[in-house]
């Protein structure tokens, strides 16, 4: 996928920013109640598939009063005859106050902004990378920083200034970031269906009562459950396993007991009432939830002597020792837990465990609309392709395939691809991390390394992708290389 770049410079700071100002000046500058002193450290613009995307890298040298905000506007402008403007997100510049006023009042209307605080005495740094459509006429446009303000809730109506103007310089170059397709998967599609249920037993028994507290409603879940799976003509049920424990109180050895006993119960009601006519089943008692505490405990650090209960949890004593040393040497955390968290560790957990058949792309959109989870990662790309030309609904059958598999690898270099054509260079970064290692990996990580501003790193990471064979590799040395001749 080929993408237009340009290297941009700064042409023409204005009296406010700190590169304009001689070095006796500066301190002065920072003292200046409504100047405001903002230094351009980078910049670089792209256009990515129809995205213009913008990077800057810019310092905030001057504090901003407490009850002010500085709010930095990005445009690309056209000052021919025909006056075209497109604005980018705003950066807000805030006090503590004023940080509290813009996530309280301000952060819904400006959801793409970028908002920080300013500390006093500090210098910010900021990273600003965001996109927007691209059009021919900004083929001709400068990029313009304005400050439109230092105001706080009247920020419209305070005029603005123009810090910086930037315009392309030759020489233009291309970006080549790459993505994988999932190699076809003619393996069986295996998936489970899972809950747990919360039943109610009278005290050291283990008949199931139907309308006993609250069991009408987890008995109905489990039957839920199994009738999501049932009901789809799409899948073969291979068996149904269920899974019993019991909560940390009393004796290990009776807790096995009552987990068995109250799981064995479970199997035999489900088959006398017929829900699971025709489904395998396979109950077990697990005895006492212990890797539940210790998660739950992970979890929830407020819970009185938290660190203590969580040391004896994880130990390697027996059961019984281990509750027997809860009870005495953390007696507020072991009360604590014993009313409100022990009843959550008596639970029976089920898992309804099902193959799928393969699907058609016309099937597989309507299956991706209502069992998802049912496609193969093959699938999905199969679909996806068919929105090729329509950027927004490719990226959201991506988006949803990446929460159905977050760590898979050909989705996580795929969502990385896509980040940085709309210039989220730090989201392309997180996303990369969960890639194993690949010539196609290298080769973004190098384009990143390039949007932030890092450009012999930019060199080595695509070098290092071309010697492991990437053709797109050896293009992008190309045009990065026009980049340092231009620089002699």
């Amino acid at each position: 996928m080929r993408i237009r770049s340009y290297i941009l410079l700064l042409l023409m700071p204005l009296s406010i920013a700190a590169s304009a100002l001689p070095d006796k000046d500066k301190g002065d500058a920072k003292n200046k109640k409504y100047d405001y002193v903002m230094k351009v450290d980078r910049s670089a613009m792209a256009v990515v598939d129809g995205n213009v995307v913008v990077s800057l890298q810019l310092t905030a040298i001057q504090d901003v009063p407490m009850t002010q905000s500085v709010i930095i506007a990005p445009e690309l402008a056209d000052d021919s005859i025909t006056l075209r403007k497109a604005e980018f997100p705003l950066i807000f510049i805030n006090s503590r106050n004023q940080q509290i006023y813009f996530e309280r009042e301000l952060k819904n209307d400006f959801p793409d902004a970028l908002a920080l605080r300013k500390k006093n005495g500090e210098d910010l740094h900021i990273t600003y990378l965001r996109s927007i459509k691209y059009e021919p006429w900004m083929d001709n446009a400068v990029l313009r920083v304005k400050k439109l303000s230092c105001a706080c809730k009247d920020f419209k109506d305070r005029g603005e200034e123009i810090l910086a103007t930037f315009k392309k310089e030759e020489p233009v170059i291309e970006l080549y970031p790459v993505y994988l397709l999932p190699p076809a998967d003619k393996s069986v599609k295996v998936r489970e269906e899972k809950g747990s249920a919360y039943l109610c037993f009278r005290v050291n028994k283990w008949d199931i009562l139907p309308d006993y507290l609250n069991n009408p409603a987890e008995l109905q879940k489990i039957h839920n459950s199994v009738n999501v799976v049932k009901n789809d003509s799409n899948v073969s049920i291979r068996k149904m396993v269920i899974e019993g424990y019991a909560s940390p109180e009393g004796s290990n050895s009776h807790n096995i007991m009552l987990s068995e006993k109250r799981t064995e119960a479970l199997q035999l009601y489900l088959e006398r009432t017929g829900k699971v006519k025709g489904i395998r089943l396979e109950a077990s008692g697990k005895g006492e939830n212990w890797d539940g505490f210790v998660k739950y405990l992970k979890s929830h650090d407020a819970v009185p002597q938290h660190d203590k209960l969580l040391s004896i949890a994880t130990s390697s004593a027996e059961p019984d020792v281990k509750e027997r040393r809860m009870r005495t040497e953390a007696a507020e955390g072991y009360q604590y837990v014993l009313k409100n968290v022990f009843p959550e560790l008596r639970c029976t957990n089920y898992n309804v465990i099902y193959t799928v058949r393969p699907f058609t792309v016309d099937e597989s959109e309507v299956v991706f609309e209502t069992r998802p989870i049912n496609l193969n990662l093959n699938e999905i790309y199969k679909l996806a392709d068919k929105y090729a030309q329509d950027e927004q609904k490719y990226y959201s059958i991506i988006r949803k395939a990446y929460l159905l598999y977050p760590q898979d690898s050909y989705i996580n270099l795929t969502m990385a691809y896509l980040s940085i054509k709309k210039g989220e260079a730090d989201q392309a970064a997180e996303y990369l991390a969960k890639v194993k290692d690949c010539p196609e990996k290298t080769l973004n990580e190098g384009i990143v390394a390039y949007l932030k501003g890092n450009f012999d790193e930019a060199i080595r990471l695509t070098e290092l992708a071309k010697s492991q064979g990437l053709a797109e590799a050896s293009q992008q040395l190309i045009e990065f290389g026009k980049i340092k001749k231009a620089k002699k």
